[in-house]
Protein backbone atom coordinates (compact mmCIF):
# COMPACT_ATOMS: atom_id res chain seq x y z
CA UNK A 1 0.00 0.00 0.00
CA UNK A 2 0.99 3.47 -1.08
CA UNK A 3 1.88 6.42 1.24
CA UNK A 4 0.47 9.83 0.94
CA UNK A 5 0.69 13.50 1.58
CA UNK A 6 2.87 16.44 1.29
CA UNK A 7 6.11 17.65 3.36
CA UNK A 8 6.95 21.48 3.44
CA UNK A 9 9.96 22.02 4.86
CA UNK A 10 11.19 25.74 5.14
CA UNK A 11 15.08 26.69 6.24
CA UNK A 12 16.23 30.25 6.81
CA UNK A 13 20.30 29.79 6.11
CA UNK A 14 23.22 33.02 6.67
CA UNK A 15 24.11 32.62 3.26
CA UNK A 16 22.92 35.18 -0.03
CA UNK A 17 20.26 33.44 -1.84
CA UNK A 18 22.46 33.38 -5.15
CA UNK A 19 25.44 31.47 -2.87
CA UNK A 20 23.05 29.18 -1.55
CA UNK A 21 21.31 28.39 -4.78
CA UNK A 22 24.28 27.44 -6.44
CA UNK A 23 24.90 24.94 -3.65
CA UNK A 24 21.81 23.34 -4.72
CA UNK A 25 21.97 23.50 -8.19
CA UNK A 26 25.86 21.83 -7.61
CA UNK A 27 24.40 19.33 -5.35
CA UNK A 28 25.90 16.45 -7.37
CA UNK A 29 29.07 17.04 -6.60
CA UNK A 30 29.00 19.04 -3.18
CA UNK A 31 26.25 16.53 -1.20
CA UNK A 32 28.71 13.29 -1.21
CA UNK A 33 31.53 15.51 -0.23
CA UNK A 34 29.46 17.52 2.78
CA UNK A 35 27.15 15.05 3.86
CA UNK A 36 29.28 11.81 3.47
CA UNK A 37 26.68 10.63 6.84
CA UNK A 38 22.99 10.90 4.29
CA UNK A 39 25.33 10.63 0.53
CA UNK A 40 27.55 7.69 -0.38
CA UNK A 41 26.95 8.94 -4.42
CA UNK A 42 25.16 10.86 -6.97
CA UNK A 43 26.00 9.89 -10.41
CA UNK A 44 24.32 11.68 -13.53
CA UNK A 45 23.18 9.09 -15.65
CA UNK A 46 21.84 11.48 -18.11
CA UNK A 47 22.21 14.60 -19.16
CA UNK A 48 24.40 17.19 -17.27
CA UNK A 49 22.63 16.77 -13.61
CA UNK A 50 21.20 20.09 -13.49
CA UNK A 51 19.54 21.00 -16.55
CA UNK A 52 15.62 19.60 -17.07
CA UNK A 53 15.92 15.76 -18.69
CA UNK A 54 18.87 15.52 -16.57
CA UNK A 55 18.44 12.01 -14.35
CA UNK A 56 20.96 11.33 -11.49
CA UNK A 57 21.05 8.04 -9.35
CA UNK A 58 21.47 8.94 -5.90
CA UNK A 59 23.00 6.17 -3.43
CA UNK A 60 22.33 6.53 0.25
CA UNK A 61 24.90 6.22 2.90
CA UNK A 62 24.65 3.04 5.18
CA UNK A 63 22.66 4.37 7.83
CA UNK A 64 19.75 5.14 5.46
CA UNK A 65 17.26 2.56 6.79
CA UNK A 66 14.46 2.44 3.97
CA UNK A 67 16.03 4.12 1.28
CA UNK A 68 19.39 2.76 -0.22
CA UNK A 69 19.00 4.21 -3.79
CA UNK A 70 16.88 6.46 -5.62
CA UNK A 71 16.74 7.77 -9.27
CA UNK A 72 15.12 11.31 -9.89
CA UNK A 73 14.46 12.98 -13.07
CA UNK A 74 14.47 16.65 -13.04
CA UNK A 75 11.89 18.11 -14.47
CA UNK A 76 11.99 21.66 -14.28
CA UNK A 77 14.76 24.82 -13.77
CA UNK A 78 13.73 28.13 -12.94
CA UNK A 79 17.29 29.51 -12.57
CA UNK A 80 16.08 33.69 -12.13
CA UNK A 81 13.39 32.94 -9.36
CA UNK A 82 15.77 29.77 -8.11
CA UNK A 83 12.92 27.40 -8.53
CA UNK A 84 13.92 23.63 -9.58
CA UNK A 85 11.38 20.39 -9.63
CA UNK A 86 12.04 16.67 -9.57
CA UNK A 87 10.44 13.12 -9.64
CA UNK A 88 11.57 9.86 -8.36
CA UNK A 89 11.30 7.68 -11.40
CA UNK A 90 13.05 4.39 -9.54
CA UNK A 91 14.37 3.06 -6.33
CA UNK A 92 13.69 2.36 -2.81
CA UNK A 93 11.13 5.75 -2.16
CA UNK A 94 8.50 4.09 -5.18
CA UNK A 95 7.77 1.05 -2.55
CA UNK A 96 6.41 3.65 -0.69
CA UNK A 97 5.06 6.02 -2.78
CA UNK A 98 3.26 5.73 -5.93
CA UNK A 99 4.03 9.26 -6.83
CA UNK A 100 7.25 10.76 -5.43
CA UNK A 101 8.26 14.66 -6.49
CA UNK A 102 9.98 17.34 -4.80
CA UNK A 103 10.27 21.13 -5.33
CA UNK A 104 12.92 23.44 -4.20
CA UNK A 105 12.96 27.01 -4.20
CA UNK A 106 15.37 29.55 -2.72
CA UNK A 107 14.40 33.37 -2.29
CA UNK A 108 16.57 36.25 -0.62
CA UNK A 109 15.76 37.17 3.29
CA UNK A 110 17.50 39.68 4.75
CA UNK A 111 21.11 39.26 4.67
CA UNK A 112 20.58 35.65 4.06
CA UNK A 113 18.07 33.52 2.41
CA UNK A 114 15.26 30.77 2.62
CA UNK A 115 14.98 27.55 0.94
CA UNK A 116 11.39 25.74 0.98
CA UNK A 117 11.31 22.09 0.01
CA UNK A 118 8.22 20.70 -0.75
CA UNK A 119 7.93 16.55 -1.08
Amino acid sequence: MAASGKLDVEVEVKSPADKFWGSIRDSTSLFPRAFPHDYKSIEVLQGDGKAPGSIRLFTYADGSPLVKVSTEKIEHVDEVNKKVSYSVIDGDLLKYYKVFKGFISVTPKGDGSLGEMVL
